[in-house]
């Protein structure tokens, strides 16, 4: 089997990095075969079965698109791509793929990001969408999203079904390919047009409305993404011009050489437009993911005088923050989030008297709830968030769309700025009437059938043998969503949870929780602290002695 991958290795796009990959990295790509999961394919890139490659992506694509043909005659599906490396090759590869097979495409013409897609797939009224990132994963890795008609990642109900027409086909070397200038000659394959582009941004623009007094100073990074022109185009029509491009680290380039993880959760990634604020006395600092859903800021006040805020307090802020501008309109307001964000959020919400709706992690199941919300009509959202740093005010689309939020941001700064005021201050006002709750999320890494095995086996430990106490906290429920069950420990009482079943954990105390999942996207174990300890950092530490390290 691995000589006929080898035999075909020029056509497979990867022989450059086959080539530099050791015998233990090219062995696994033949070991594992490609699942299709709720989050979609994301992998190393690499020969074989167990890696993404030309053959894989067309296994992915013909499944597609024999699944879209069940549902309609004439199905009609959105592509687009990001910067990372094959990302376009790969979109080709699709796109040649579903239109040899009958599936009309709409394919970008160029980069772009992934709120843009989701936009595209609403507005355009396609029956899919399919996005080429691995988000914010290194380097070495790519993925394949597919979106629903509502441009929502799918459920996994859909997943599924979709995972069986994929999994059906056992010959990934054999698929047929037609040739893709012929299939953009006879139309089946269309690019997007300007048109569309400029309803996208005129969304944006209705959303912040205008940026009133040039008070900050902005620095733009996308972290080598699709993030601008498009961000720096919308400002500019918003007649905001005092923003300055990281211009090393905001060439589209998918070997990210700027940073050692393009994702803004990590404050590392803000070296050099820190140093570019310094040069140029600027306040405020944004950076975007390399497909321009997620985004992370810095506030700046002098020299060497900054804060670095986290995914929960940006979450934290906008919903205070739009709150204010929102609230006169009379209209009831709600918040969608997941439940791993920051305890704090719902009691925010509570003191603001806005709807709180909690899911379970990843965006699809924020998006299903808006759609659901939307179609109700009678509530106004107010936010749409994760705490891994993403973010929807607006849902003209329905994923995370950093690039609505950058220019919200930039405005909510200069209002601030023009009172004295700065984000700082508004998240000291959150916690002084609210209360403090510290947040944190560790991710260690569990490489190979080894560490996919002490994940099973973690998690098992905290099913089978329940914590009375973790870390000399009380534990007054445990909240298990693979059992959809949650047990109070004082009563000894249990219920059923109204969520659906997936695999994760949660310990629940007096001032807040502990969480762990495994992530759905790499072979990391996630687990969230939201506490109402001052000793955070002790407690993470003796948590990842105790329940991680000894397993």
């Amino acid at each position: 089997m691995k000589q006929q991958w080898l035999d075909k290795i020029d056509e497979s796009l990867v022989k450059s990095f086959y080539d530099q990959q050791s015998e233990n990295e090219q062995h696994e790509g033949f070991e594992n075969i490609l699942s299709f999961g709720t989050a979609g394919i994301r992998s190393k890139i690499g020969l074989g079965p167990g890696y993404l490659n030309a053959f894989t992506v067309r296994k992915v694509a013909l499944g597609l698109a024999k699944y879209l043909k069940a549902q309609t005659d004439e199905p009609k599906a959105v592509i687009y791509y990001d910067t990372r490396l094959l990302s376009d090759e790969f979109s080709v590869e699709m796109a040649s793929v579903m239109g040899t097979f009958g599936v009309q495409v709409i394919l970008a013409n160029s980069y772009k990001s992934t709120p843009e897609l989701s936009f595209a797939v609403k507005h355009l009224k396609a029956d899919a969408g399919v996005m080429i990132t691995a988000s914010h994963n290194p380097k070495q890795y790519n993925g394949i999203k597919v979106y629903n008609e509502k441009g929502g990642q799918l459920l996994p109900d859909t997943s599924e079904a979709l995972s069986e027409y994929i999994n059906n086909i056992k010959e990934p070397l054999t698929i047929e390919k037609g040739n893709f200038n012929a299939l953009v000659d006879e139309n089946a394959i269309v690019f997007i047009n300007q048109d569309l582009i400029e309803e996208y941004k005129q969304e944006v623009k209705d959303l912040v409305g205008t940026i009133e007094g040039n008070e900050t100073q902005v620095v733009l990074t996308s972290l080598h993404g699709t993030s601008l022109p498009i961000l720096s185009e919308i400002l500019d029509e918003l007649d905001f011009n005092q923003y300055v491009i990281e211009d090393t680290q905001s060439k589209p380039d998918g070997n990210f050489p700027t940073v050692k993880a393009a994702n803004p959760e990590e404050e590392a990634v803000f070296e050099r437009s820190l140093k570019l604020a310094e040069e140029r006395d600027a306040q405020l600092i944004i950076a975007t993911d390399p497909d321009a859903d997620r985004l992370g800021f810095i506030e700046r006040y002098g020299n060497n005088d900054y804060k670095y805020f986290n995914g929960n307090e940006i979450g934290l802020l906008l919903m205070k923050l739009r709150f204010q501008v929102l609230v006169d309109e009379g209209k009831p307001l709600y918040i969608v989030k997941s439940i791993v964000t920051s305890e704090l959020a719902d009691r925010l919400a509570h003191a603001l008297d806005v709807e709180v709706n909690n899911v379970l992690t990843g965006f699809k199941f924020i998006s299903d709830k808006i759609e659901e919300k939307e179609s109700d009509g009678k509530d106004q959202l107010l936010l749409a968030f994760e705490e891994s740093h993403g973010y929807l005010a607006k849902p003209i689309s329905r994923d995370k769309d950093a690039i609505q939020i950058a220019p919200l941001l930039i405005k909510y700064k200069n209002l601030l700025a023009k009172n004295g005021l700065t984000f700082k201050d508004e998240m000291n006002d959150i916690y002084q009437n609210i209360g403090k709750f510290e947040n944190r999320t560790l991710a260690p890494e569990f490489e190979g059938e080894a560490g996919r095995s002490k994940i099973v086996n973690i998690m098992e430990r905290f099913r089978n043998e329940p914590q009375t106490q973790i870390c000399g906290i009380d534990v007054k429920q445990i909240e298990d969503y693979q059992k959809g069950s949650v047990k109070n420990l004082e009563t000894g009482e249990t219920e059923s949870l109204t969520l659906p079943n997936t695999n994760l954990v949660r310990f629940i105390f007096d001032d807040g929780f502990i969480a762990l999942r495994p992530s759905g996207t790499e072979p990391k174990l996630k687990v969230y602290f939201s506490l109402k300890a001052e000793n955070i950092d002790e407690i993470t530490d003796q948590f990842m002695k105790e329940y991680i390290e000894t397993v």
